[in-house]
């Protein structure tokens, strides 16, 4: 295996944006491109919240059979946050493998901010983000209404978050967010969702290469 690190990218936006369908794509193309370069890189797909025990309290959190204080709810997702660059993010890169993260500490600046003070938020997360930021975060811009119309068509029920005024609030949230982290982050590269899902991830590739996120050697 390569001893290079592998790249990290995070996707986000609302509930149904069609950012899961994004990266999915991008993870085609990428595998693709490894394969014909002949090497032994992988491209690991992951989400949050994840498969740890922190994961999924924060999952029933979300569909509404847990119910907590929006503090215990804020460092369960950063407990989560943390295990899961710890056992999964980190070795992946380090492998040399490009990680795919449905949603990342960015979503929780978003959802969380309106509960508690962004100021906490950080002081929440900033041991996991100490350990790694994204090399960029996709962001897949597609208004609160458009998104509710994809949900209904996908699940019967909403999760916790998912109304579109909560959502009409969550969209200013992550505006908030990404200037108060500026400092702190990689660029976020904003896409618009809307139209045909292979559009979108055309327009979605092109602006990746413009901003030569990889180079050769990400491939080789």
């Amino acid at each position: 295996m390569t001893e290079k690190r592998g790249k990290f990218i995070v996707f986000e936006g609302l509930d149904g944006c069609g950012k899961s369908t994004q990266l999915e794509y991008l993870r085609e193309r990428l595998s693709d491109r490894c394969k014909r370069a002949g090497n032994q890189r992988k491209v690991f797909a992951t989400r949050e919240p994840s498969d740890s025990i922190a994961g999924l309290i924060c999952r029933g959190i979300s569909k509404k059979t847990i119910f907590v204080q929006p503090e215990t709810e804020c460092l369960l997702f950063a407990a989560d946050r943390y295990e899961h660059i710890v056992t999964e993010i980190l070795p992946q890169i380090k492998a040399g493998n490009h990680v795919l993260c449905d949603r990342f500490f960015l979503s929780s600046f978003a959802y969380q901010s309106s509960h508690i003070d962004i100021k906490r938020v950080l002081e929440y997360n900033l041991a996991a983000m100490n350990l790694i930021k994204p090399d960029i975060t996709i962001f897949i811009n597609l208004s609160p209404e458009e998104c509710a119309m994809r949900r209904t068509l996908e699940r019967p029920t909403e999760e916790k978050y998912e109304t579109v005024k909560q959502a009409e609030i969550i969209l200013k949230q992550y505006a908030k967010a990404i200037e108060f982290l500026k400092d702190k982050m990689n660029k976020v590269l904003s896409i618009n969702g809307s139209g045909k899902q292979t559009a979108v991830f055309n327009e979605l590739w092109d602006a990746l290469l413009s901003h030569r996120v990889f180079k050769k050697e990400d491939f080789a």
